[in-house]
Parts: C-alpha cells; sequence; structure tokens
C-alpha cells in the first residue's frame, strides 16, 4: 500500500525525506519496501522535541580496523602493505564522519527514550529542510496578531507630484534605510520590476515592516506593483502610510479595475488616506489611449513616461538626431497628460547599473544630470524616478517644489449659427431651383462657340472628378435657359480656308 492510503480526510503531506513523512497532523514513518514492513506515527501533540542526530557507520569503520590491522601485522614491506593499510585507515575515517542521520522524536508516552529513524542516504542539507518543514507544521498555523495602525507622519509631498523618486528593490532592506535618509521626496519600494522572480514572495513579506519605516520617517512612500500579481502585491502594501502605488496599465478599464481594489484594501485595513495611483506608460496600447487612461480615476496623481530614459549617454549623442518611436511616444504621452491635467515624470538614470554612473558617464556626472532634469523640465516634467542616490540632488534643484494643479482642457463649445462656415454653392444647387430671369445681353460673356453643345451631348462627368465632399447621389448640374445662352463671334462659326502658295 502506498502512504496515500493512510492518509485521513483533511490531512496532507508537507514534506518527505527517506521514508518519514511529515503531514499537517502527524509525523509517519514508513518504509514498505524493507525486509520487515515499518509503520510507525506520533501526532504532533504527543511530540515534545525534533532533532536530527548523525551516527557513524559502525560496520565501515570496523572493516576498516581489520584491514589496517592485518596489514599492520604482516609487518612493514612491500607498497602494497602500506597501500592497504592507508585504505583501511580511509575506511575508518569515512565511517565516522560520513556516518548516518537520524530523525530523533521524543515523545510523552516513550519514557525518555526517543524514537531514532535512519534517514538512509539522505544528504544533509534534505534532512535539515524536512525537519524545518516538520517543525513548522507542528507549531501549526500562525495565529492571527491586531496590528497596531502606524504613526503616520505628513510631509510636503503627501499626495503632491515630487521632485525625486528614489526606486528600490523590496527585497533589499539594506537599501530600504539608506534609501530614508537620502534627499530623496519618495521612496518608491518595487515589489515587480527590481526582484527577482524568485524573491518576490519574500519581498511581499518585507514591505510591511518597509512601509511602516517610511511612514514614521519624512519621506512620502510608494509601491510599484506588477500587473500579473496585482492582488498579492496590494495585499502586501496597502498599510497606513503608503502615499500611491506604481502600476503600469495600459487600459481605462485597468486604471478603473485598480481603484476598486484598493478602495477594498483601505476599507479591510482602515486606511485613512486614499492611496493614489501613479499609471506607468510604457506601452503601444497605453500610448494610444492616453488620455482615457489618466481620466479613468479620481486616485491618478501622475503619469510616469517609461519609453526612453531622459539621461541620454555620451555615446548615443550625435549631430544628427532622428525623429524615433521614443520620441512620438514621449510626445503623444505629454500631450495626453496635459488634456488629462495630469502631471509627468520622467526617468533619469535606470537604464545604468547601479554604482556605474561614473563609468558611463564621466567625471562630470552631476552637470550630465543636472541638464538632463533641466531639460526634462523644458519638455513638462514635473518630477523624475531615478535609482542612482547621486542623481537627487540635481532633480531636486531642476524640478518645481510644488506643481500647480493643472486644469484638464475641455472641448471647445460648438460654434453659433452665424459663424458656420458657408458651404460653396456648387454643393447645394440640386435643393435650389433655376432662376427664370433673363440676363441681358450686354452683360452675357463671349464663349467659342465649340463650347455651346446640346445637353444630350455634354459627356457624364467621371465619378473622380467629383469634389471630395460632394455626396454620391450628386445629378448633374441644370443647364442655363436658353434666353442665358452667350453670344458667338461670328469667326468661330465659319471656316477658314488655308492661305495660297505663293
Amino acid at each position: 500500500m502506498a502512504i496515500e492510503d493512510y492518509i485521513q480526510p483533511g490531512e496532507r503531506i508537507v514534506a518527505e525525506c527517506a521514508g518519514v513523512y511529515a503531514t499537517n497532523h502527524r509525523i509517519i514513518h514508513y518504509t514498505p519496501r524493507s525486509k520487515s514492513l515499518t509503520f510507525r506515527e506520533y501526532a504532533y501533540p504527543q511530540i515534545t522535541a525534533l532533532k536530527l542526530v548523525p551516527k557513524a557507520r559502525f560496520s565501515t569503520v570496523f572493516l576498516g580496523f581489520i584491514v589496517t590491522l592485518l596489514s599492520l601485522l604482516a609487518g612493514p614491506g612491500s607498497p602494497f602493505q602500506v597501500g592497504v593499510a592507508a585504505l583501511g585507515v580511509g575506511a575508518m575515517g569515512m565511517g565516522l564522519l560520513l556516518g548516518d542521520r537520524y530523525l530523533e522524536v521524543t515523545g510523552d508516552a516513550d519514557d525518555g527514550k526517543p524514537a531514532q529513524w535512519r534517514l538512509r542516504d539522505a544528504s544533509d542539507k534534505e534532512s535539515k529542510e524536512f525537519l524545518a518543514a516538520a517543525r513548522a507544521a507542528m507549531a501549526g498555523p500562525p495565529a492571527l496578531v491586531a496590528v497596531t495602525p502606524a504613526i503616520v507622519i505628513e510631509t510636503s509631498m503627501s499626495g503632491t507630484v515630487p521632485r525625486s523618486v528614489l526606486l528600490i528593490p523590496a527585497d533589499q532592506p539594506s537599501q530600504v534605510r539608506s534609501a530614508l535618509e537620502s534627499v530623496a521626496d519618495v521612496v518608491c519600494i518595487d515589489m515587480a520590476d527590481l526582484v527577482h522572480p524568485a524573491n518576490r514572495a519574500a519581498a511581499r513579506l518585507m514591505m510591511w515592516g518597509e512601509v511602516t519605516a517610511a511612514a514614521r520617517s519624512s519621506k512620502g512612500v510608494w509601491a510599484q506593483i506588477g500587473v500579473e500579481s496585482l492582488q498579492e502585491d496590494l495585499e502586501a502594501c496597502v498599510w497606513p502610510g503608503l502615499g500611491a502605488v506604481v502600476a503600469h496599465v495600459d487600459s481605462a478599464e485597468a486604471v478603473r479595475g485598480l481603484d476598486d481594489a484598493l478602495a477594498a484594501w483601505e476599507k479591510e485595513r482602515d486606511v485613512q488616506s486614499q492611496v493614489s495611483i501613479v499609471v506607468a506608460l510604457d506601452t503601444a496600447a497605453a500610448v494610444w489611449s492616453v488620455r482615457e487612461t489618466l481620466v479613468a480615476s479620481p486616485r491618478v496623481l501622475a503619469a510616469a513616461v517609461g519609453g526612453q530614459d531622459l539621461l541620454h549617454l555620451p555615446e548615443t549623442i550625435s549631430p544628427r538626431q532622428l525623429f524615433s518611436a521614443q520620441e512620438y511616444m514621449q510626445g503623444r504621452i505629454a500631450a495626453g497628460a496635459i488634456e488629462a491635467g495630469v502631471p509627468m515624470l520622467g526617468k533619469i538614470g535606470t537604464d545604468i547599473a547601479l554604482g556605474h554612473l561614473a563609468e558611463a558617464l564621466g567625471t562630470i556626472v552631476d552637470t550630465r544630470i543636472f541638464r538632463a532634469a533641466q531639460t526634462a523640465r523644458g519638455d513638462g516634467f514635473h518630477g523624475a524616478v531615478t535609482t542612482h542616490l547621486e542623481a537627487l540632488s540635481a532633480c531636486n534643484t531642476a524640478f518645481p517644489l510644488s506643481v500647480p494643479m493643472l486644469t484638464p482642457l475641455q472641448p471647445p463649445a460648438p460654434l453659433a449659427a452665424h459663424l458656420q462656415p458657408v458651404v460653396p454653392s456648387h454643393f447645394e444647387l440640386a435643393q435650389i431651383a433655376p432662376q427664370t430671369t433673363p440676363t441681358p445681353s450686354a452683360y452675357n460673356p463671349v464663349v467659342p462657340s465649340h463650347f455651346d453643345v446640346k445637353p444630350q451631348t455634354m459627356p457624364p462627368v467621371p465619378e473622380r472628378s467629383r469634389p471630395v465632399a460632394a455626396p454620391r447621389g450628386l445629378k448633374s448640374l441644370p443647364l442655363s435657359p436658353s434666353n442665358w445662352r452667350p453670344v458667338v463671334p461670328s469667326h468661330f462659326g465659319r471656316v477658314v480656308p488655308p492661305p495660297e502658295a505663293g
């Protein structure tokens, strides 16, 4: 029978190592393929101690001792005897150092005699991981603890557009501490882009302490979340003191969905201040619907332009600048953000690895960063996101301390009737009756006779010769009455003979 046949309803296996199983209710030693079937169990309430005990392999030690003794009794002589003696000593060392590991289980009903279960052929790492999983299952699920709300310090950056945003990974507590001691207006703790996928679960567990620490400081605190893991990231970061979340959304529906999720977490955790949304625009879909995306929710605080780094590397600067796709994206985002009344944040130095600014920019690092920030301000940016501590001072100097509220542009009102454009008369001839008042012959123009053709001989107007705005159902224009016909000169009505030669 398999071990699953012994599992009770509601019980599940959490770890296994060399025939020893740890479930959420008990620990089981089951070896069905041994000479004698072994099935022993301990319920977790009966266990008082659980530990690993290393033991030497006495059979290997004894065999090595016999080999060494026989080689010595044979007396010194050939190199073969010396090799056999060395082999025996090595076997004794392996038996002592590389012995088996046993799981020692001490229970209440064993009268102080613990049970020792051998973990055959299990490595040191596997046995330690199994022991940790068994102890965690024995401790049971964590008890719910009431969390005291953090003391949030209202700063000048609370709910406003910052000059400098320092982006740091959530799985690096040392960088979080350094960021809180920096001159950045806002510390943005990232759980998506800067964190390795294998560390994102651990990063979420650290977010509560990091958000709380930032809320107790003089810094504003944001959190950058992933769209694919939106619910998990919001559960980890929405705590009292969080100012905004940075999300890579590309549609108005995604912004409204994020708004609803934030409202639910704020209500559940009694977050008094409303968490804002910073929309990161870096996809074609987001750029195309930029205005609709930015006005989808009143929580939208700013737009983070992620298509191109504002800090140009020296090797990318050339006398001839071509119009690139990133420039088009930035221009369209800027136009949409101005229409929506939403400030813009750019990126400065995020494409350069930490500690390599001088290597990438040369000796005048501060000057290049300051010029890039000044150019960005002239292009309509109100602040910048960076990953470098060296860029914070330049951003705080170049960008304004306070940003005036931008008023969303409204579509213009329709023009009054008397200001409507005049439609050319030939577009209205189908509805206007022809005039009947004759024109005096003195005012009739002189037209050559070959233009005075009969109506039935007039060729039809080709489809392509119609005006662009003319309706397709427009009929041929009505001809003028006969008394409107122009006077034709007589010399156009006769045939002139050719001149005679000579």
